[in-house]
């Protein structure tokens, strides 16, 4: 990210995070305002207790909200879109916390080629929390629809990593025919 992004004492959410880490090198490096919404209260207490990241608040994915005031910078979401719900709901709620020239950081979503190329079993990729996987231009696209403009994009290996800058224009996107 800090090659990507010029980060100045940036206002950062990371949702999802495993133990914060990302979070507290942001911290740490960037003087950054760090806010986590994780999944588990175990995640709660040691991010919380080791980082000293505010933590109040958990993921719903459900109906996925932001409760934290104010708007960031950053949001940093790992392994979110593929469990969104409501995934128009859930960009859409990111976007509108972004402040101007904010961007949203996706990683570990599931790039299909795991199962439809690489003989990945479709019931493991696709289990009943997985509720979407991507190729690439289904992942920009749908990002697009959504008001972003995607910046940078990649596989890691079986999951794609994204920086998206919320757009200030109306959403641009060609559905599909």
């Amino acid at each position: 990210l800090g090659s990507l992004l010029t980060l100045r004492t940036p206002r950062v959410l990371e949702l999802r995070p495993r133990l914060g880490s990302i979070g507290a090198a942001l911290k740490r490096l960037y003087c950054a305002d760090v806010y986590g919404m994780p999944l588990f209260e175990g995640q709660q207490f040691l991010i919380r207790e080791i980082y000293g990241i505010p933590v109040e608040h958990m993921v719903d994915y459900d109906d996925f909200t932001i409760p934290y005031a104010g708007d960031f910078d950053l949001v940093i979401a790992n392994h979110m879109f593929t469990h969104a719900v409501r995934p128009r709901a859930f960009l859409s709620a990111v976007r509108e916390r972004l402040r101007p020239g904010g961007h949203l950081y996706l990683y570990n979503e599931p790039d299909e080629r795991s199962y439809l190329e690489n003989g990945k079993s479709i019931f493991r990729s696709l289990n009943p929390f997985h509720l979407q996987a991507f190729d690439l231009a289904s992942l920009v696209r749908a990002l697009r629809a959504t008001g972003f403009d995607v910046t940078y994009v990649r596989r890691e290996g079986k999951s794609f990593m994204a920086l998206a800058a919320r757009s200030e224009a109306d959403p641009e996107w060609s559905p599909m025919s």
